[in-house]
């Protein structure tokens, strides 16, 4: 069980919290929180499963034995303010400081620190500030990271204010209470933003064009695969969409099996994806190349775009997500969805109902992909989420049978890609 515990003067807080609670609860989007009060002034105090962190918003110590929170929230702003570069470096050299509706030109910026910078979203109005306190605390408390209760606090506090005159019957359904409609979400501050320059964040790297498109948005099965070999033999048995991940760089015939599968793509009119490997992507005319958070700052976005490659983007959450979107490319893996042997995750498994509340935020932008400890057993109610795709890995090299495995995996996904053409799926518990 997740607390979270306030101290008496963020009582007020509680209208919103417990609303936002009801939700989580229902649709299992992290452990039961319980919420107190206790009189440690200023800090609020968060335990989860993973962590344990406490926060202050504007924080001033009271006196020299205070000791500071994990995080300090600044959302309270005075004119004149300071220059939004310098507020990017002070989050850049400081973990703790969380900046929270800064005002810049014709909307506002929320900051937070990553890996030695500062990180960013963007929007024109920044909503209830008093929703926004609630929804950040409520989302680290389900043990969010820090990234995405920013992105879920100033989403929901936009929300709250666009429908704050509505009838209270609106919120009672539940419409409102957790923000999915994409309009309320902020923008990524990435190279891609159309006011990067204007705003004055400093980023480096080049504009990109958008990516091409699939051939097909309809993607259904989608095996990710640690060979050539195994490229070839699920292309063999009518797999028209795969990926190929070879974990090791040193692996001696790495070039040769990347040749072997694009080659192989070709002759199966197939489109087959090369993890990580871009240059050799390039190299051999790849249909596809698929990256990782960390390499959208370290990959040639351009080159790979001007060499008319398809791009997918791995995701695990909202700002990821938000992120990947700026770049136009032609596909997300939303993931990981259960816990995984195949590869070393940071972060927590998804589950099915917040992989459901991305495919609504996403809609039908770009096409999806959940990938992540999906068996044939629990491909049914992840796909029943609206996905455009289906990444499987043990369920077909670990099978007994892959050729019956892969038979059994498009009855599952194959009917329903054409049920999307003609109108969609419906499901109402899994699209909350």
């Amino acid at each position: 069980m997740n607390t979270l515990s306030l101290p008496p003067h963020l009582m007020p807080l509680l209208m919103h919290i417990e609303p936002l609670l009801v939700p989580a609860e229902l649709y299992q989007l992290g452990d039961t929180v319980t919420v107190t009060v206790h009189s440690n002034e200023p800090l609020i105090d968060i335990n989860t499963m993973t962590k344990a962190c406490s926060l202050a918003f504007n924080f001033v110590a009271a006196d020299e034995d205070c000791a500071p929170p994990t995080y300090q929230i600044w959302d309270q702003w005075l004119a004149p303010f300071t220059e939004l570069a310098q507020l990017q470096q002070k989050v850049a050299a400081d973990p703790s400081l969380v900046v929270c509706g800064f005002p810049v030109n014709d909307g506002c910026v929320d900051i937070w620190h990553h890996q030695g910078q500062a990180r960013a979203v963007y929007c024109r109005h920044s909503g209830a500030s008093e929703a926004q306190r609630a929804m950040l605390l409520v989302a680290l408390a389900l043990d969010y990271p820090l990234e995405d209760a920013v992105v879920l606090a100033r989403a929901y506090a936009r929300s709250y204010h666009e429908h704050s005159y509505q009838d209270h019957n609106y919120r009672a359904q539940g419409e409102l209470v957790w923000p999915t409609d994409a309009k309320v979400f902020p923008r990524a501050l990435t190279v891609n933003h159309p006011q990067i320059k204007q705003l004055g964040w400093l980023i480096e790297g080049q504009e990109v064009a958008p990516f091409v498109a699939l051939g097909s948005s309809k993607l259904g099965l989608y095996p990710v695969l640690e060979s050539a070999d195994w490229v070839e033999r699920v292309l063999q048995l009518g797999v028209k969409t795969t990926q190929l991940r070879i974990k090791n760089p040193q692996v001696s015939d790495l070039e040769h099996q990347i040749q072997q599968a694009i080659v192989a793509g070709e002759l199966a009119q197939a489109q087959v994806f090369i993890n990580d490997y871009w240059l050799l992507a390039i190299k051999h005319h790849a249909y596809g190349v698929h990256l990782g958070q960390e390499d959208l700052d370290s990959a040639d976005l351009v080159a790979i775009q001007q060499a008319g490659l398809r791009l997918g983007i791995s995701t695990h959450g909202y700002y990821e997500i938000l992120r990947a979107l700026e770049y136009q490319p032609s596909y997300l893996a939303l993931g990981h969805i259960f816990a995984t042997s195949t590869k070393d995750m940071p972060s927590l498994p998804q589950g099915v109902a917040r992989l459901a509340l991305y495919q609504k935020l996403i809609g039908a932008r770009v096409p999806t992909v959940a990938i992540g400890g999906i068996t044939i057993e629990r491909v049914a109610k992840v796909w029943r989420t609206g996905v455009s795709g289906v990444a499987v890995v043990s369920a077909i090299t670990q099978a007994t049978n892959p050729a019956l495995a892969i038979t059994a995996l498009h009855k599952i996904l194959v009917p329903n890609a054409e049920d999307v053409a003609a109108g969609g799926r419906n499901d109402k518990h899994c699209a909350l």
